[in-house]
């Protein structure tokens, strides 16, 4: 007998080979695809009042009631409300740095008494300087700075285009838009360049640096650009003060 010859898959069986196939395959993927992992999203942490010492120590100020820290320049006096400090030695020169975020306002009292109010989202470089030597301050945000009636040493604040150099006067500083800084006088007397023009301010007055023109000086209402330091009982203080030099 002849054998019966082989015959050809019907369409059907390809039809259920492919199939099982595709089947087959889609198993295999699904058995060794990549696993992504769902990492939960931190809260974000609390924003900090900081001391930064020049020997790169961090200091966390916030909440801080009331504690005495050691640094190699000076003995640091720490407070919910800011800090103050006594100097260890007469020839200092290295920087530290304070900062404070958004939403708070914060104290720095130099060695002389001179009280420097910062807002939020500030940041002021300074040394442990003796009372009685000039002292330089590097400051980027806004601060209101009380230097002691009376004293005749020098303070220069540095902001990033200009300079402010007084004695025994009231002022602040808002360099927040670099391109438009401000410097408002309460009482005393100040000096403000910008390397290219030099002003004299008049208490009630402020100047602002233009980064395309000379200083604009114009007359403000002082209770209005303070109103920021009624946050704090200094603040209200300062407020008692100003109505008194401009009702």
């Amino acid at each position: 007998m002849k054998p019966h010859p082989k015959q050809a898959a019907t369409p059907a069986v390809w039809i259920t080979i492919i199939c099982i196939l595709v089947v087959v395959s889609a198993i295999g993927w699904w058995a060794q695809r990549p696993v992504t992992m769902i990492t939960p999203t931190a809260a974000p942490a609390e924003k900090k009042i900081q001391l930064i010492l020049a020997n790169g120590e961090t200091v966390d100020l916030s909440g801080q009631e009331h504690k005495i820290l050691q640094s190699p320049d000076a003995t640091i006096y720490i407070s919910a409300k800011g800090i103050t400090y006594s100097p260890k030695g007469i020839g200092v020169t290295s920087w530290n740095t304070l900062q404070v975020p958004e939403g708070k306002t914060y104290s720095l009292i130099l060695a002389d008494g001179t009280n420097v109010l910062m807002n939020g989202k500030t940041t002021i470089r300074f040394k442990f300087v003796n009372a009685g030597r000039n002292k330089q301050l590097f400051i980027d945000g806004e601060a209101y700075f009380r230097l002691v009636p009376g004293d005749t040493t020098l303070l220069t604040v540095h902001t990033p285009v200009t300079d402010i150099t007084a004695s025994g006067a009231d002022f602040l500083i808002n360099s927040y838009d670099r391109e438009h800084v401000r410097t408002i006088l309460v009482s005393g007397a100040v000096t403000v360049t910008d390397q290219r023009t030099t002003v004299n301010l008049k208490p009630g007055t402020e100047a602002v640096y233009n980064a395309d023109d000379d200083f604009s000086v114009k007359t403000v209402n002082l209770q209005e650009v303070m109103s920021w330091t009624k946050k704090t009982q200094a603040g209200n203080e300062l407020s008692q003060h100003i109505s008194t030099l401009n009702p």
